[in-house]
């Protein structure tokens, strides 16, 4: 079946009319994802510093208002990630969203660092028919909550091709060490030059698998480990490093953590999405490059699928699939959104309404 997908196009300025992101969401029901008192989670991404070319604290605002006015409790919210940076932890990530504009003052709605103050507060939640993981490490106030709303800055991304809604369901939504699922099997190694074998990393392996003996770095037991990546998301030092994986099984693992998180929600989720200021280059780069197509407008509705669908599509009508695609050589767009119509996510078929 078609999914709809709700469209407020830009307008003859080349920007969003003001109060279109509030009838956007009106439009497509996003209000039934929740009832009075519900705690809604607004996942979205705040931006590297200065780079402000994602949602606009007055975009925000109008989806905040429209929470409220279901009397329903809406809070800010996005997971550490797993790389080194600024947004590492949850102290200097949210200095990050409060110096690019993001406040409870600019927004009307509070702050919260989904997976807490190190990345690895998490709650696991199983995989409904994924071939990967029976089970995703999802930030745990992502989960808590009783309802969800992903408001998402389509880009291109280095091995998703596509970054939209589904890379910022679930991706986003991963606990550091469920980052580090989804980029890849993980097998850890020690950079022993970095290693200061302060046993963090032996204290979180859930099997044992890493030791730091007496007077040396720490060790790892390959045969023992399982992949979980808890190493990483501890390692204070950055000597246990991430590892990034093959396209294909980065966008499969993901949207496997989208069907764990919609499965949890049980149809309390929603979907809004900014075609705009598309460049080859995701969020989490402070020099993203130049744009690949003119702007769009925004998209709203039930449907990730759908939504990517409609996004990819709006991009190649604006001549800029090729343009995304040459952006992202090590990317094949489209495989996030077939594998989640497999899995019973979505659809790819929509049927767009202009708003």
């Amino acid at each position: 079946m078609a999914g709809r997908v709700f469209f407020a196009p830009v307008g003859k300025d080349g920007k969003l009319p003001a109060g279109a992101i509030g009838r956007l969401f009106a439009a497509a029901g996003l209000g039934e994802c929740f009832r009075p008192k519900d705690l809604v989670a607004l996942k979205l991404h705040f931006g590297e510093p200065g780079n402000r070319d994602v949602w606009r604290p007055e975009q925000v605002r109008e989806v905040v208002a429209a929470v409220k006015a279901g009397n329903a409790l809406p809070f800010l919210t996005d997971a550490n990630v797993l790389y080194r940076s600024l947004r590492h932890n949850a102290v200097e990530h949210l200095a990050v969203a409060h110096g690019n504009g993001f406040s409870y003052e600019s927004c009307g709605a509070p702050l919260i660092i989904a997976d807490g103050l190190r990345g690895d507060n998490s709650v696991q939640l199983p995989v409904p028919g994924g071939r990967h993981h029976p089970r995703a490490k999802i930030a745990a106030e992502i989960a808590h909550a009783d309802a969800l709303v992903a408001l998402t800055h389509v880009t291109g991304h280095m091995l998703f091709g596509l970054g939209a809604a589904l890379k910022n369901l679930g991706m986003g939504s991963g606990s550091s060490a469920g980052k580090q699922m989804m980029h890849d099997r993980f097998r850890p190694s020690v950079d022993e030059a970095k290693c200061i074998a302060c046993g963090a990393c032996a204290a979180h392996c859930p099997t044992g698998a890493i030791t730091v003996p007496k007077g040396r770095k720490a060790q790892v037991e390959l045969e023992k480990c399982v992949g979980c990546g808890e190493c990483v998301a501890h390692c204070p030092t950055g000597a246990i490093p991430v590892q990034w994986g093959d396209s294909r099984g980065l966008q499969e693992r993901t949207v496997e953590f989208c069907a764990a998180i919609l499965a949890h929600h049980r149809g309390r989720c929603g979907f809004v999405s900014l075609v705009t200021g598309v460049t080859g280059q995701c969020d989490c780069m402070r020099e993203r490059g130049p744009r690949v197509c003119a702007d769009a407008g925004a998209l709203a509705g039930r449907d990730p699928v759908a939504i990517d669908q409609a996004a990819l599509d709006m991009i190649a009508e604006r001549g800029g699939r090729e343009k995304l695609q040459a952006a992202c050589p090590g990317a094949e767009l489209g495989i996030a959104q077939e594998y989640a119509e497999q899995l019973g996510i979505g659809s790819r078929k929509y049927e767009l309404v202009e708003v």
